[in-house]
């Protein structure tokens, strides 16, 4: 009796075994770039909605700027402005001239101090909530840009493990392409080698 001779060869997975194989590792893939996609724009949209909201905060931000430059040159320079440059004038001119009246410059002083007071709660009711606007924009500004500028680096980061995944896939793209004609080959000479086989029975 003979001993059956072993192959030193490691067995080779079958074609339409490594064709199946292939072809599950090629839909994953797939799902992942996939799912990447939506990722990425996804972190678009949010992306361009924390710009605009930078933008907006920043077109605010100068409009505010604006109007508090004009109403304190409003104040300052108007009719309260005058008012009050008048009666401090006034005081100072009449404590250098009368340093013995106690009681006119008394008098002169509270009259500076009602003037600044009044002065000083026009700001207060009509540029210092303009103040407290502009600083809060500010705030947004920063934190829309921070926003922007994480969401921009996880983008470069999903598209770069995108594009890697793409270059395996098209590699394995080629290689299934390359796998199923092969296949297809094979089963070509094995439906000729079987048809040859029966009609050589035919004949006997």
């Amino acid at each position: 009796m003979s001993e059956r001779r072993l192959s030193s060869r490691p067995h080779q997975p079958s074609l339409a075994y490594r064709t199946r194989t292939l072809f599950r590792e090629i839909t994953k893939i797939r799902t992942i770039i996939a799912k990447l996609d939506n990722d990425i724009s996804r972190f678009n949209e949010k992306a361009t909605l924390a710009n605009n909201t930078a933008n907006s905060a920043r077109e605010r931000v100068r409009y505010l700027t604006q109007e508090i430059t004009r109403r304190n040159q409003e104040e300052t320079e108007g009719n309260f402005g005058n008012e009050y440059a008048r009666s401090l004038r006034h005081y100072n001119d009449y404590t250098r001239t009368n340093p013995n009246d106690e009681e006119g410059i008394r008098s002169r002083y509270n009259e500076s101090n009602r003037v600044h007071g009044t002065l000083a709660a026009y700001i207060q009711e009509n540029i210092t909530p303009l103040r407290v606007e502009a600083q809060s924009m500010l705030r947004t500004i920063t934190r829309a840009q921070k926003k922007y500028t994480t969401l921009n680096e996880d983008i470069v980061t999903l598209t770069r493990q995108k594009d890697q995944l793409q270059n395996e896939l098209d590699e394995m793209n080629s290689e299934y392409l390359s796998l199923t004609i092969n296949e297809n080959v094979a089963r070509g000479k094995n439906q000729r080698r079987t048809r040859h086989k029966r009609g050589k029975k035919r004949k006997h």
